[in-house]
């Protein structure tokens, strides 16, 4: 996902912040001269539909002896209400007169328009997003949001109110990737689960292509963690995936008796490279993520190259099942020039006469490997201040990260530094060098505190930076700070 690290809400204070305002004001309000008319429980613990249900008693309260009567409101409808946990997406604003989409309860985006594709994250109420296009049954919206592989997500037309959507273009429905089986863990072993629908990964990032997806609530054994402390390692079954594991991002799970998890390497990424350009009407597929051009029709065929979100391929045959297409593709990566790409990551196009091609030999049954641990990583073990902390208009302030070497190397003093990465919407917060040296060897399991001084920008909103432990252009974790400028 292309999201901005860590830049997250506190969904379940604001809900709890509005609510104790609403309750003040319904406190204070003249005594009604009837019998207000009662509102029904709303049968939900979701934040949002319980400040809903408390606005909706303050005004029948204020507003009983008016006439007409208050009439009760319905609670909202049943819709995609995210986990308050679930990363807080960024959606650019529509532009005076373009389509828009107003979230008029806290909702999720999903990959597709229906609550059983991933998500991307969740959409507070109130915020407002661009509308790009509907799906074939117009009970969904595509909005801009840059999180999702090909800049867009759907989000439910039950939670948002749109404007100026006359004119957006009906979408394809994409297909509904596979389901990936989490092998169990035991009682007391180190375990995630699920808090969304979530792709299981070839790697800790959005450029590796997935399995599938781990639904809502699966809970799986965790072997290891990533280096940026950001992904699980949890294990699968080699008869599916070869490996024998897969990552999963951390934002999306809830884990237990995970303290002492080694460790992983990142693993290398397959080369991305688009197929040749598909000539005019013939058949072809267009990737919706990053997707693995495979030797043959299943998982357990090696990869060849990796097609990028958005590449189309000219289709040459598909499998006796239906599940999978083969492209034509460059020779420097297959001497035949074909490959394999699974139907559930790519969307066709006229294919309807398409033959059935045989599948190659399948490749020899591999046994489960486990992963290797990392030789360097750390740990972000404290941060002050913490994330979402408010500071006034150009209020200076410093910032501490006290950082753990987990690795099994030290951190050279004269080969290992702090470096600046990015700024959230490019506005810059620290007021000095971009690369702070250490001031001593750290060796492994010790701790180092940085300092980095810093201050409020000029204007109101949210504002972060990300900075990282490098050695020698090596990524060895990153880590971050969110402020809110009043």
């Amino acid at each position: 996902m292309t999201k901005y690290p860590g830049l997250k809400k506190n969904i379940t204070m604001v809900g709890l912040f509005a609510l104790v305002a609403v309750l003040i004001l319904s406190a204070c309000a003249p005594a009604p001269t009837a019998a207000p008319p009662t509102v029904p429980p709303v049968p939900t613990t979701d934040p949002a539909v319980i400040q809903t249900q408390a606005v909706q008693t303050a005004v029948a309260d204020m507003t009983a002896a008016a006439p007409p009567p208050a009439t009760e409101v319905p609670p909202p409808p049943a819709g995609p209400t995210p986990d308050p946990n679930l990363p807080v997406a960024v959606f650019p604003t529509p532009a005076a007169g373009e389509p828009g989409a107003i979230a008029d309860y806290n909702t999720a985006i999903f990959s597709g328009p229906g609550t059983n594709y991933v998500v991307y994250g969740a959409m507070n109420g109130g915020v407002t997003a661009k509308v790009v296009g509907k799906s074939e049954d117009s009970l969904w919206w595509a909005v801009s949001v840059p999180v999702a592989p090909g800049g867009n997500g759907w989000v439910s037309d039950g939670y948002v109110t749109v404007s100026n959507v006359d004119g957006v273009p009906v979408l394809p429905t994409p297909p509904v990737p596979p389901t990936v089986e989490l092998v169990p863990p035991g009682s007391s072993d180190p375990q995630a689960t699920t808090i969304a629908n979530v792709y299981v990964r070839s790697g800790p990032g959005g450029n590796y292509p997935a399995y599938g997806i781990a639904p809502t609530g699966m809970t799986g054994r965790v072997i290891g963690k990533s280096e940026d402390n950001q992904w699980w390692v949890v294990r699968l079954d080699p008869a599916m995936v070869g490996l024998g594991y897969g990552w999963v991002e951390m934002a999306y799970t809830q884990a237990i008796n995970v303290e002492n998890v080694q460790t992983i390497e990142t693993p290398p990424s397959s080369e991305t490279a688009p197929p040749p350009p598909p000539p005019a009407g013939v058949p072809t597929v267009t990737a919706l993520d990053y997707v693995n051009v495979r030797s043959g029709p299943g998982d357990t065929y090696p990869v060849l190259v990796v097609a990028p979100t958005g590449a189309s391929g000219e289709v040459t045959g598909k499998s006796a099942d239906a599940q999978w297409w083969q492209v034509k593709i460059s020779t420097d990566y297959s001497a035949d020039g074909l490959g394999w790409v699974s139907a559930y990551y790519v969307y066709p196009q006229n294919v309807d006469s398409v033959p059935v091609v045989d599948a190659p030999a399948p490749p020899p049954t591999v046994e489960a490997t486990p992963p290797p641990a990392s030789t360097v990583g750390c740990l972000l073990a404290q941060q002050t201040p913490a994330d979402g902390t408010a500071v006034n208009i150009s209020e200076p302030f410093d910032t501490t990260w006290v950082i753990q070497n987990t690795g099994s190397e030290a951190w050279d003093q004269d080969g290992v530094d702090i470096g600046f990465v990015g700024a959230y919407n490019n506005v810059y917060l620290h007021t000095g060098a971009d690369v702070v040296d250490l001031t001593n060897t750290v060796e492994p399991g010790w701790t180092y505190n940085v300092t980095v001084p810093m201050m409020g920008p000029s204007g109101p909103g949210d504002f972060g930076e990300m900075w990282q432990v490098q050695k020698s252009g090596e990524v060895i974790c990153q880590f971050y700070a969110y402020v809110v400028v009043n």
